[in-house]
């Protein structure tokens, strides 16, 4: 792992340990699979919204102007709305490491990410947000614990997602963006439908993984790998299925099995995807997994079907966006047309 994970989305394996409370370590997720929301005509824009969120309801009385967004998805998902936030940033992501660390955002943006947006502890500066009169503040429960939100929300409303104890899907967030934004919601099922087209493409060109298992291991505490729901998404978009304990969604993810150095010969899924940058900065938990005879006599790699991520490809699906799971999709498919 590179400096820059510290700075990157949470994963759900710390956010399992500390609940709503910010993580230093962890990187952003696949999405998970939501019911993607009936077109909704967009509000008259003088017209109060409402929305029910993660710590709950917030109201916006009109169009919002001046948005600052504090994670990168949103400035993503406001881009397919047409529309640009006054500020925004991701865990203090410079300039200079947006295009290297968010490829898939190039494009989004006309402005740079601002760092004074988040203090030197990776929370939200509520003096910086505030100074510049946002009518909207977007942010995750990962980056915001309750107490922060309280504060930000007397600046502006603050959307924080509507998932408790896990990523909102890019899906039901761009659903409440397009309804903040008084846009037709009728966007989420267009960008649903360019999503499946891609991943169906996809699936065609590898007949082999169809029905295969698989695994997604990510480093946690302990040193176990732990089954995420993360990355879930498109995989199952590519015709594969969960193994046994494999979770899909945030629910299923309290009681995912964890797998240890001892025990790593039952990760016996036909593909076995594993992230451990995020909390591996020396490369020394990975190297360990490659040199144990145990996990070069596994399934998939017996099969060219184990596969480790790198930080950015792991932040790309780990509570990603139609957009980053696409790139994501692009960069790895030629691996996975190698597997058996």
């Amino acid at each position: 792992m590179r400096q820059h994970t510290m700075r990157r989305r949470l994963t759900s394996l710390v956010a399992g340990l500390l609940g709503a409370a910010l993580a230093l370590t962890g990187c952003a997720s696949g999405s998970q699979a939501s019911s993607t929301a009936e077109s909704t005509p967009s509000a008259a824009a003088d017209a109060p919204v409402t929305l029910t969120t993660a710590y709950g309801d917030i109201t916006v009385a009109k169009k919002p102007e001046r948005i600052v967004a504090l994670a990168g998805r949103h400035v993503e998902l406001l881009n397919l709305l047409g529309e640009k936030p006054v500020a925004w940033a991701d865990y203090l992501t410079t300039a200079e490491e947006v295009p290297e660390y968010y490829p898939w955002m190039k494009g989004t943006y006309t402005t740079d990410p601002d760092p004074k947006l988040f203090t030197a502890d990776y929370l939200p500066a509520p003096e910086a947000i505030a100074a510049l009169k946002p009518d909207l503040i977007l942010t995750t429960i990962w980056q915001t614990d309750e107490p922060t939100y309280a504060q930000l929300s007397q600046i502006a409303p603050t959307y924080v997602g509507t998932a408790k104890g896990t990523n909102t899907s890019w899906q039901d967030d761009l659903t409440s963006l397009a309804k903040l934004t008084r846009h037709d919601t009728a966007i989420v099922a267009k960008t649903q439908s360019q999503y499946d087209e891609t991943f169906s493409a996809a699936a065609a060109k590898l007949p082999a993984l169809k029905g295969k298992t698989f695994f997604i291991a990510a480093l946690g505490e302990g040193d176990q790998l732990w089954l995420t729901e993360y990355a879930a998404a498109p995989l199952v978009a590519l015709g594969l299925t969960p193994g046994p304990g494999q979770p899909t969604s945030g629910a299923d993810a309290a009681n995912a099995p964890k797998f240890s150095l001892e025990n790593v010969d039952k990760l016996t899924a036909d593909v076995v995807i594993i992230a451990t940058e995020h909390r591996d900065p020396s490369g020394a938990f990975k190297a360990k997994l490659q040199a144990d005879p145990r996990v070069a006599a596994l399934p998939a790699a017996q099969n060219n079907a184990l596969i480790y991520l790198d930080s950015t490809q792991w932040g790309a699906v780990n509570g990603g966006s139609a957009a980053s799971e696409e790139w994501w999709l692009n960069g790895i498919l030629p691996t996975l047309e190698k597997v058996k």
